[in-house]
Parts: structure tokens; C-alpha cells; sequence
């Protein structure tokens, strides 16, 4: 009987702490964007929309924000930002839908790249 119960307790811290290690959401979909800053002042305006439009209105969480990335090797600028959402096509959802309004804010003042990826493991 003692047996049987220290093997169901080791069993039940062993799925507790598995199943904390374990993602809950293996499909996340991040925006990795880089680049550089051309226009100051009109990024501060395209910034404050993104706010609005895609971190409260499409759901996303921004991880990281970098105005001094460290460049080690490739042709980005030192400006990088790394966002989450609930999925890649909550991404693209969003990128083809309320984010399309502020690329005319964007254009001018920031040069980048805008890649959508999915965490699928």
C-alpha cells in the first residue's frame, strides 16, 4: 500500500511539473520585424497606432522592443521587435486586415523586414 502510493505521488509531481515545462500554446504566431528608423517623428505617430490597432485590437504581446540591436552578421538596421499572438493566422489575419491602415504611417519612416512564424513544436 505504501508502494503504491509513493509511486502515485512521484506520478503526480512528475505530470505537474511536465506539464508546466510544456508550452500551452505550441502554435503561437510571432511577428519578427528588423530594420531601421528613417524618420523619427513619424514612427513616434506609427508606434502609437500599432498600439491601438494590433496590440489591443488584434490581441498580439509584444515581447521585445530593441532600438540598439546588436547586428552580427546580416543588412538590418539596429531597430527589432518581436511579438506574440494566439496563432500564425491571427497574424496574417491581422496583417491583411486592420494592420493594412497603418503601412502608409510606416512607409518613410521605418525600413524593415516583417516575417510571420509559427511555433509549431
Amino acid at each position: 500500500m505504501k508502494k503504491t502510493i509513493l509511486i502515485g505521488l512521484i506520478a503526480g509531481i512528475a505530470g505537474l511539473a511536465i506539464g508546466y515545462k510544456v508550452p500551452k500554446d505550441k502554435n503561437a504566431g510571432y511577428v519578427m520585424i528588423s530594420g531601421r528608423i528613417t524618420n523619427p517623428e513619424q514612427a513616434g505617430k506609427y508606434f502609437e497606432a500599432v498600439n491601438d490597432v494590433v496590440v489591443k485590437g488584434c490581441g498580439a504581446k509584444t515581447l521585445s522592443v530593441d532600438f540598439e540591436t546588436d547586428v552580427r552578421e546580416g543588412y538590418d538596421g539596429p531597430f527589432s521587435v518581436l511579438s506574440k499572438f494566439p496563432s500564425k493566422q491571427a497574424v496574417i489575419d491581422c496583417y491583411e486586415g486592420p494592420y493594412q491602415e497603418l503601412i502608409p504611417l510606416r512607409k518613410g519612416a521605418i525600413d524593415m523586414n516583417f516575417r510571420i512564424v509559427e511555433r509549431n513544436r
